[in-house]
């Protein structure tokens, strides 16, 4: 293919001699125009181009199912009059207009109505269109229709408006551009009263001004923040406490254009939060908690008077290794584990050591703390001082167990779970050879089986007998004529544990 400059030639009295032909070979050129409009053509993306007439030229086959327009039916035709609405003719004229003075146009938003009267909204980059010598020719439009994301937007938008949870939004530069329904209910202002307006310096209290401001700014350099707390004054002065998860805002090509804040109201929570940490703390039982570390982290007045050490002095240490004795290191560590596991225990006996060095006994329930996420984030023990109890209990024990008068106990299931040295001495049986044995079964003579088990029965139910007589066989197989009063055994709850018997031979 050769372009051709055809100059005719004359000789010096200027009469035509015959004709000089300057050629081009345009071979390969034109090859890549053939390309090019190939490339233009099968494009996935609706192209089309108008002269400096604004009449179509270029109308590729995506153009043609987007609009449903033949190439016949839009060639010639003026673009901006024909085929644009009303509203839209001059914004889209004057974006032709610069593409043919050279000034392109990136991501401009028009809608172009089809065949059969759908409007579809396209996103355009309008490109000055040049000829070889580089004479502005026309302009090519490389459009995307953007009908389905505008829907989705509007979608996103609606549903972000109508959320039940605070949101708002802020630009790069940290002024308000997002302001739903729930932050206008819970704030007080409108969103034409904070649109534009920076969120920071305008809405946030004086002391948490540089906190949320480095948030926001994290956010805008990819940084996002989970769980933040925050106050918010409300158009009426009231304070107002804020749970924030602050997300980077991004354009399609991924570029950042703000920030996103979903906010939770957690002022009652926290109040409430309050509420319990005061009862926690001022509560007559020793309190205290450990995060999944073991490091305590609540320590209630009543721990602090029971074991002598201020808050500051166990906050952030760990329990086991630094307040339980060697003895009960592994016992204790035991049930907190099981605590952070999910599994709680009731009623774990186990020492403390008070700062003066006293050993006081505990008893201890150790519950497992969540979060609001039901994630187990510590234990909370709530301890009782039985140290005075387990003394009494000891002396009553030696009591019994020096009594002059034989003393025995069962369980609720008949078994012997106490015998003094009375019983020893009187009976024969040393307590290795009782303890956990049926008392009626192995030791009552069967004439009388049915009449003790009766009084046993009834202590178990509440009904004392006094003065009961029954024999007992002794190791040497003596019988001994025995007046026994039954009593009840009940632990601290006043629930029945047992029976116990005091007889006289």
């Amino acid at each position: 293919e050769v372009l051709l400059n055809a100059t005719t030639r004359r000789n010096e009295h200027g009469k035509v001699i015959g004709v000089v032909g300057i050629g081009q070979d345009i071979t390969g050129r034109i090859a890549q125009e053939r390309e090019y409009a190939k490339l233009i053509d099968t494009a996935n993306a609706p192209i089309f181009g108008v002269d400096t007439q604004g009449r179509v030229n270029v109308w590729n086959k995506c153009a043609r199912k987007l609009v449903g327009y033949t190439p016949d039916e839009v060639m010639g035709k003026n673009l901006v009059k024909e085929f644009i609405t009303d509203a839209f003719k001059a914004e889209v004229q004057a974006v032709l207009d610069q593409a043919l003075h050279g000034e392109e146009t990136a991501n401009f938003e028009f809608p172009l109505m089809t065949k059969a009267g759908i409007r579809l909204e396209v996103l355009l980059n309008a490109t000055t269109r040049r000829d070889e010598q580089g004479i502005v020719i026309g302009m090519v439009g490389i459009g995307q229709d953007i009908t389905g994301r505008l829907a989705q937007e509007r979608e996103y938008t609606r549903l972000i408006d109508t959320a039940n949870a605070p949101i708002f939004g802020v630009d790069t530069q940290g002024c308000v551009n997002v302001w739903n329904k729930c932050a206008m209910r819970l704030i007080g202002y409108s969103t034409e009263e904070v649109m534009g307006r920076s969120l920071v310096q305008e809405f946030i209290t004086d002391d948490f001004k540089t906190a949320v401001q480095a948030v926001l700014d994290q956010a805008l350099a990819g940084d996002e923040t989970d769980n933040f707390e925050f106050p918010l004054i409300t158009k009426g002065g009231a304070r107002i406490e804020v749970l924030l998860n602050a997300t980077t805002r991004r354009d399609e090509q991924g570029n950042v254009i703000g920030v996103v804040g979903i906010g939770q109201d957690i002022t009652a929570r926290l109040a409430q939060e309050r509420e319990y940490s005061k009862l926690i703390d001022t509560a007559n039982a020793p309190i205290f908690g450990v995060d999944t570390d073991g490091r305590v982290n609540v320590w209630n007045i009543c721990a602090r008077k029971l074991v002598g050490y201020s808050t500051a002095e166990v906050m952030g240490h760990s329990l086991v290794q630094e307040f339980i004795t060697q003895d009960y290191q592994a016992s204790v560590q035991a049930v907190l584990d099981q605590a952070l596991a999910g599994v709680e225990t009731a009623n774990f006996e186990f020492p403390l050591i008070t700062k003066a060095g006293a050993r006081i006994e505990v008893l201890l329930n150790a519950t497992t703390r969540r979060n609001e996420h039901g994630k187990v984030i510590g234990v909370v023990g709530i301890g009782q001082d039985i140290t005075g109890r387990i003394a009494q209990e000891r002396e009553y024990a030696k009591l019994i167990d020096t009594a002059n008068a034989p003393i025995f106990g069962v369980d609720t299931q008949g078994r012997v779970n106490v015998w003094n040295k009375c019983a020893r001495k009187l009976v024969g049986y040393t307590p290795d050879e009782v303890m956990g044995k049926n008392l009626v079964k192995e030791f009552i003579t069967d004439a009388f089986k049915a009449e003790v088990q009766a009084v046993l029965d009834q202590a178990l139910h509440g009904e004392e007998t006094a003065n009961f007589e029954f024999p007992l066989m002794t190791k040497a197989g003596i019988r001994l004529e025995v007046l026994l009063n039954a009593t009840t055994r009940r632990d601290e709850q006043g629930i029945v544990i047992g029976m116990v018997g005091i007889g006289q031979d």
